[in-house]
């Protein structure tokens, strides 16, 4: 590996440094969802019968988190509350929708929550205003009949994952007001465990290598390059659209974590597992419907708006080049004086002038050394209560 690489890797980790969470957030976020567990599983709970189980989803359970760019900005939860003991025949997907409802907005306030709960087309939205401020939306679902998971194994996927599909509720579904077999399916705690497979490859973790067992090492301690290079990816995505006037057309975080996680094959240098992630995500990206299939069930297309909307495709590609662009652009100005404006440009990150000596001193102890020259961390599998 040359000087020029092994710079712009450690930039890369500093960068990282800089859109890091503290751990005791991610403990908050993993408080959040067994408070509404609990919650649902109450005597008096409309849903207590229907065995609810709560599981978290999104960036926080994937461990690819990065600090707001604005001050105030909110971080987001996402879970799956599963009905273990309902299926579709005992209720509506609105009847259904509505019950889940109730008891979130009992719950918001019995925690005398001041932001009212709104309800959106599959999930419902609490919003938190203490002094750290989440909002967690919230997916009721059933489990998925047999005869679906027969359907989604029937497309490739494992076993394991089919059995995590579920139905979902969708107030734009036409059967959403009638008693149906026929509801949304989807399948996000199967992308996660297929997620925290992809993740595993890389088992260079930074920070965290040093422990003998990983039985209490949740995915938001694995640290791998995979999703340092999802942190990355999105942070640039988050500059790129930070204007109000065009925010809703930035790619969205399950389309870069999903292609990522695809085109990732296990590199353990930062710079190498970034260039190549960017290299190779197009190659995943399907010329048809589903332009970009979720592994765990490909008959979902994290892209359906994109049919919907021809910008958002287009906006896409223009994010994607212009990453690419900032990525190659970035070793160069390690060497030639400009890595502090071009890092600002990309990620909004300040770095310090002892950052900068860090990237320029060849004889320095850095992150990217010790991650390099840590142990192998061992992860055979999710544990939990982030896991299955």
């Amino acid at each position: 590996m040359d000087v020029e690489h092994e710079a712009f890797s450690r930039s890369l980790d500093i960068v990282i440094e800089h859109l890091d969470i503290p751990k005791s957030l991610y403990k908050k976020a993993a408080d959040r969802h067994r408070s509404l567990g609990v919650w649902l599983l109450r005597p008096e709970s409309l849903l207590a019968a229907y065995d609810p189980d709560v599981r978290p989803q999104g960036s926080f359970r994937f461990g690819t988190v990065n600090r707001p760019l604005r001050d105030g900005d909110e971080y987001d939860l996402d879970n799956v509350c599963v009905l273990k003991g309902l299926g579709r025949s005992t209720l509506t997907q609105r009847q259904l929708k509505e019950l889940y409802g109730r008891e979130i907005v009992g719950y918001a306030k019995a925690h005398d929550m001041l932001k009212p709960v709104t309800e959106h087309n599959r999930c419902w939205r609490l919003q938190y205003s203490d002094e750290v401020k989440f909002h967690l939306d919230t997916l009721p679902c059933v489990p998925e009949e047999p005869s679906g998971q027969l359907r989604v194994r029937s497309l490739g996927v494992a076993p394991e994952l089919a059995l995590r599909a579920v139905a979902i509720t969708d107030k734009r579904d036409p059967n959403y007001e009638r008693i149906s077999p026929l509801w949304p399916s989807s399948n996000p705690r199967g992308f996660a465990v297929w997620f925290e497979g992809r993740a595993a490859l890389g088992r260079a973790p930074a920070q965290f290598a040093i422990r003998a067992s990983v039985e209490d090492v949740p995915p938001y301690e694995w640290k791998t390059t995979l999703q340092r290079s999802i942190q990355l990816l999105k942070r640039h995505r988050d500059v790129m659209y930070s204007d109000p006037e065009v925010a809703d057309m930035a790619p969205i975080s399950m389309i870069i974590t999903n292609l990522a996680a695809r085109a990732y094959e296990g590199e353990t240098d930062i710079g190498l597992a970034l260039r190549n992630i960017v290299e190779k995500m197009p190659n995943f990206i399907n010329p048809e419907r589903p332009r970009v299939p979720n592994p765990a069930d490909p008959a979902e297309d994290y892209a359906d708006k994109w049919a919907r909307d021809p910008r958002l495709e287009k906006s896409f590609w223009e994010w994607h080049a212009a990453v690419r662009a900032d990525i190659a652009r970035l070793p160069a100005a390690v060497g030639d004086g400009s890595v502090k404006t071009r890092v600002k440009s990309a990620f909004r990150v300040d770095l310090t002038d002892g950052e900068v000596r860090r990237l320029t001193s060849t004889g320095s102890v850095t992150v990217a050394a010790v991650a390099r020259t840590a142990p192998v961390l061992h992860i055979p599998s999710a544990p939990r209560p982030w896991g299955r």
